[in-house]
């Protein structure tokens, strides 16, 4: 009998399972196998697409690699894209960073007119500049403006920048130092190089009526709440009156009010001394600087020379100086009878003192100028008038003189203006006007002031 050994059926089941099994792993594993990918032959030019323009730059913004720029033949806007591989360039052709732009600068530019990538930017070596430009101002009449004895005209489309920021033409103030750049006889861009700031005075009512000196530029006459618009920077401050005058140094920060106490510089008043006048005929009238007195009272005079005038109906005038140099004082007057001449004047004779040792000086009549020495130019009016309406509540300063609070009315004078303004909360504000006599009322509204609570969430 032939013994063979048997496999049990149980077994080859699972033979079978397993032969199974790995065949549809084979199957899957060649399935699933990845086809292989052609390498395409085709390469990218980015100059396929090429379009080149002479603009000014109107904004950089390097952290999101964008900027923006003004045609400036047409005025049309260009808003591209920027990254670190853009070809940068000066006007001599040399390698630059891309940091060293700025916002008002006309460039040649090479762009990707379809995904609005930039390729190159250069400096455009036939465009001029003129920098450090003081007393600047638009003729907004005849659009043109004077840049070194030449007038050149502006569009529409003027890029004016401060501080990186596009600023409206208004808000560019004669105190300000800019620099001018254009191409051929068109101004294309102005760009503030150092702006304007403001100072407040305090404690300076011993000088109204002097003058007050802020760097070169601002000599004005010192008058009651004063707003002085100023170039940013650091001065050396100057008030005077008369023989007084002080100094203080103050700095001046873009767009910020600067408050200057006067108090230790204050004019220390004059010693005052008492007066009595014994006057004969007793109805003389008694003038004491061009003012009628009261005879019959004492009366209170600063220490120093004063003019004296005493007049009776058939007497004689008199007049001359008097010194006061001590507290109390007796003039004893006495009036000779006589006829004026024909010319309407007399003698005048001496006055005599009282038992406090003073003596008149009979110098007659002089004219007196103006007692500090100082002349202002004066304003040619119109007859108009203008009213300002916005920002409502806040106060009105023309060239640093108080008009009121918004809104407001004041006296239209021929020329250019700095209007100022300033509220409680709010950052201070300037703008620029120009009056024309031409018959007509002037009115202007401003935007409302910005807050500080609105500037400080900008910044976060």
């Amino acid at each position: 009998m032939d013994k063979r050994m048997k496999i049990p059926k149980r077994m080859v089941r699972h033979m079978w399972n397993l032969i199974w099994i790995c065949g549809l792993l084979i199957v899957c594993l060649t399935g699933c196998e990845k086809q292989k990918v052609e390498p395409s032959t085709e390469s990218y030019d980015p100059y396929a697409n090429a379009e080149e323009q002479t603009v000014v730059i109107q904004t950089i913004d390097l952290e999101a690699g964008t900027m923006s720029f003004i045609d400036i033949d047409d005025g049309k806007q260009y808003d591209l894209l920027y990254n670190n591989g853009v070809d940068v360039r000066n006007k001599y052709d040399e390698i630059m960073s891309g940091s060293m732009l700025a916002a008002g600068q006309i460039v040649d530019i090479v762009y990707n007119t379809q995904n609005q990538k930039l390729l190159e930017i250069r400096i455009n070596p036939e465009a001029w500049e003129v920098r450090e430009i003081s007393g600047f101002t638009f003729d907004k009449a005849n659009k043109q403006a004077e840049i070194l004895n030449q007038y050149y005209k502006y569009t529409s489309d003027l890029v004016i920048v401060s501080n990186g920021e596009l600023i409206g033409m208004n808000e560019v103030c004669k105190e300000d130092q800019v620099t001018a750049r254009g191409y051929g006889g068109k101004l294309c861009s102005v760009t503030v190089d150092l702006g304007h700031g403001y100072v407040k005075l305090e404690d300076y009512d011993t000088y109204i009526g002097g003058m007050i000196e802020i760097g070169y530029d601002v000599i004005v006459p010192v008058t009651e709440d004063m707003l002085l618009t100023v170039r940013e920077g650091e001065y050396k401050l100057k008030i005077t009156k008369g023989e007084h005058s002080g100094y203080k140094n103050v700095v001046v920060t873009r767009d910020a009010e600067c408050t200057v106490s006067l108090m230790e510089l204050q004019i220390a008043p004059d010693p005052i001394g008492t007066l009595f006048f014994d006057v004969t005929p007793a109805e003389a009238r008694v003038m004491i600087d061009g003012e009628t007195i009261d005879t019959s009272q004492t009366i209170e005079l600063t220490y120093g020379k004063h003019q004296i005038r005493v007049t009776a109906d058939g007497y004689e005038k008199k007049e001359g100086y008097i010194t006061v140099n001590a507290a109390y004082k007796i003039f004893t007057i006495e009036l000779e009878g006589g006829e004026e001449d024909s010319t309407g004047n007399s003698s005048s004779g001496s006055t005599s003192s009282g038992n406090s040792g003073g003596t008149t000086e009979s110098e007659g009549n002089t004219s007196q100028g103006n007692s500090d020495g100082n002349s202002t130019n004066e304003k040619q009016t119109t007859g108009n008038t203008v009213t300002i309406e916005k920002p409502v509540g806040a106060y009105c300063y023309v060239d640093g003189d108080l008009k009121g609070t918004v809104p407001c009315t004041f006296e239209k004078t021929v020329g250019s203006h700095v209007i100022t303004f300033s509220m409680t909360g709010c950052l201070v504000k300037s703008y620029t006007i120009t009056c024309q006599d031409n018959g007509k009322d002037d009115t202007y509204s401003f935007d409302a002031l910005p807050t500080y609570e609105s500037v400080l969430f900008e910044e976060e």
